[in-house]
């Protein structure tokens, strides 16, 4: 049985990631003189998107391990191996999408983090919670250690331009005008496009079992801890992600350590949406999109890949802040069209069916 909440937020944390990648595509979404509106509009969409998004899909993915974890218990299947199988299926998947479509995937990230907490779910909470802070203080040392050579220097670059460091990546943007030296350029440089993916091991393992914690504590049933979910991600959220832009040693931890925390706030606003029956459409056509979380993530890629890059319409080399934020809009609706259209007349979307097919093919004799 689906939950239709877990839907519609796997669905925002989908278009959300979009948010943050357009700019990736847009090839910053600036002219050679940026207005005060590119400023202000890249301010704002830096904070509500960057590192928020990604948070938030890498704590549902743990969510759907700890649901699917149960599913398995209670028909008795073999866990381990199962699922192991599905993460290798899934790590192939991300390698694909690496190479041929986005150098910034995470499922790759994601399949080799689900294969270190699919061993740590079978084990007491205990050691769970253990693994968890284990995880969580390496991450925090990897961020100190990454951000300390930033430390005192000025936040932003002369165009005042405050996104993510990775988008001023020289190489990234060297690379070829067609779709195949994209793709030779991603085969052949894989370890360097791959630092961010491994850096964030750690932040993954922790996420993931905040989620299958989250399961184990009621969260789609209690509204106390959806409460405090709403209450310490926003009020704890929106100051750790300002401080950033006011204290410039902050500067470094802004995506992978305070961006987490505000994620956790966006869980407690769908809660609060639902709860409420605010945006009932909206809401319908997010869950859409969530129940084709894994098509509608390449899908999007893909599209903006088309729209952006040279070998495609090159609008990349004529965008400016309000483009680039209009092709985010653009293609959010086109998601939630496609899925919603899809839906009717399939149950599953392209890759989620392709994967359910793969994942269990091996294991027909035990369903």
């Amino acid at each position: 049985m689906r939950i239709k909440m877990l839907d519609v937020v796997r669905g925002l944390a989908i278009i959300g990631t979009l948010g943050t990648n357009i700019w990736v595509f847009g090839g910053m979404g600036f002219s050679d003189e940026p207005s005060k509106l590119d400023d202000w509009i890249s301010a704002v969409t830096n904070f509500l998107t960057n590192g928020k998004f990604l948070g938030l899909l890498t704590i549902l993915f743990g969510v759907g391990m700890q649901l699917k974890y149960q599913s398995y218990m209670r028909r008795e299947l073999p866990w381990k191996r199962m699922y192991l199988w599905s993460m290798l299926l899934l790590l192939l998947d991300g390698y694909i999408h690496f190479v041929l479509v986005f150098e910034f995937d995470v499922l790759m990230s994601y399949a080799v983090s689900g294969m270190i907490v699919a061993l740590v779910i079978t084990r007491s909470e205990r050691f769970m919670a253990i693994v968890m802070a284990v995880a969580g203080i390496i991450h925090l040392i990897s961020q100190v250690k990454y951000s300390l050579p930033f430390m005192g220097m000025e936040r932003f670059s002369e165009e005042d331009m405050p996104l993510d460091e990775r988008y001023f990546d020289e190489e990234f943007m060297a690379m070829g005008a067609t779709w195949l030296e994209q793709v030779q350029y991603r085969f052949l440089n894989f370890w360097d496009l791959r630092g961010e993916a491994i850096m964030i091991l750690p932040m993954n393992v922790f996420l993931f079992l905040l989620g299958v914690f989250l399961v184990r504590k009621g969260v789609f049933q209690s509204k106390k801890l959806q409460n405090r979910l709403l209450i310490f991600g926003l009020g704890v959220g929106i100051p750790l992600n300002l401080a950033p832009n006011f204290i410039d040693s902050l500067s470094g931890y802004d995506r992978y350590v305070f961006a987490p925390v505000l994620s956790l706030g966006y869980i407690g606003i769908i809660f609060m949406l639902d709860r409420y029956e605010i945006f009932p459409r909206l809401q319908k056509y997010m869950g859409n999109i969530g129940k084709m979380a894994l098509s509608c993530y390449v899908l999007q890629n893909v599209v903006a890949s088309i729209i952006f890059y040279e070998w495609g319409f090159n609008l990349a080399a004529h965008t400016n802040s309000v483009i680039t934020l209009a092709m985010w809009g653009i293609i959010t609706v086109f998601m939630a069209v496609f899925s919603t259209l899809w839906l009717k007349f399939f149950g599953q979307g392209p890759f989620e069916s392709t994967w359910r097919k793969l994942s269990l093919a091996p294991f027909k004799g035990r369903l």
